[in-house]
């Protein structure tokens, strides 16, 4: 779920007993919830779920994630990014990354952002363009797209890098990406168990490409899949972060917000 202005929008998704094929708004102000579009249809993005959402003033973007089965049958993992002009009430696909970088992967569970105008993807949970290597892995690759150029570009970051992930909760701040925690090694059982979570926290200046730590105060437990945004709290930008799940496989309703003095 993203917020654009004073609405929300909320796409696709499951819960415990089926996966869901629409696409919805939720007007705060109004506080009524309005139906978009359907997925699955012809011209339009297929159903799916562990998806990453970003959005500009302008449309709500859609990259990654998993089939449900609509148009393909066996459930597969995307690698496309899916924008929903919201003037015009319509979805158009952006440029394949795959026909311009040769590493770039299908993701779930990725960091998915806009700064500064363009669209940021960073590590998610991977399946390998190489057809030799047969196993999903956590990813550290990071790309962007240029919306004026249409091109992809795939960079080398460095400083304090961190280690491969997937499921972790992230904001944008000025030139900042800010992430905390996620999954670093899946579990053998999937998304039922908890898989090797951590407790860091990392800033990447989307100018130098250099990452560095940050922490302090009342930091946060391990975890990862938590709910997150860029919010605004007492004056001040950040990573908003709601609940996720633990190392004990439980699930927390801790709610913590990570504030940036400047950007």
């Amino acid at each position: 779920m993203v917020p654009v202005g004073t609405k929300l929008y909320i796409f696709g998704g499951r819960d415990e007993h089926k996966q869901f094929d629409d696409f919805y708004s939720y007007d705060t102000v109004k506080k009524e919830w309005k139906f978009l579009t359907k997925l699955d249809e012809v011209g339009g993005p297929e159903a799916r779920t562990f998806h990453s959402m970003a959005w500009d003033d302008n449309h709500v973007y859609v990259f990654g994630g998993v089939s449900k089965g609509g148009a393909n049958k066996t459930p597969v993992r995307f690698r496309t990014i899916e924008a929903y002009n919201i003037a015009e009430g319509k979805w158009t696909q952006l440029p394949d990354p795959g026909e311009q970088l040769a590493r770039f992967e299908k993701r779930g569970g990725a960091g998915f952002l806009v700064v500064q105008g363009k669209i940021w993807v960073v590590y998610g949970f991977a399946t390998s363009p190489d057809p030799n290597r047969k196993n999903d892995y956590e990813s550290d690759h990071v790309q962007f797209y240029d919306p004026v150029t249409q091109k992809w570009t795939e960079v080398e970051t460095r400083g304090e890098k961190p280690s491969a992930r997937s499921v972790f909760a992230h904001a944008v701040v000025g030139k900042y990406i800010l992430i905390f925690g996620g999954e670093t090694w899946p579990d053998p059982r999937a998304h039922l168990g908890p898989g090797t979570l951590s407790d860091e926290g990392y800033a990447l200046d989307t100018e130098t490409l250099v990452w560095e730590r940050f922490g302090g105060g009342d930091e946060p437990s391990t975890r990862g899949w938590s709910a997150y945004t860029t919010a605004t709290v007492y004056g001040k930008k950040g990573l908003l972060m709601h609940g996720g799940k633990l190392p004990t496989n439980n699930r927390t309703d801790e709610l913590y917000f990570y504030a940036v003095n400047s950007a």
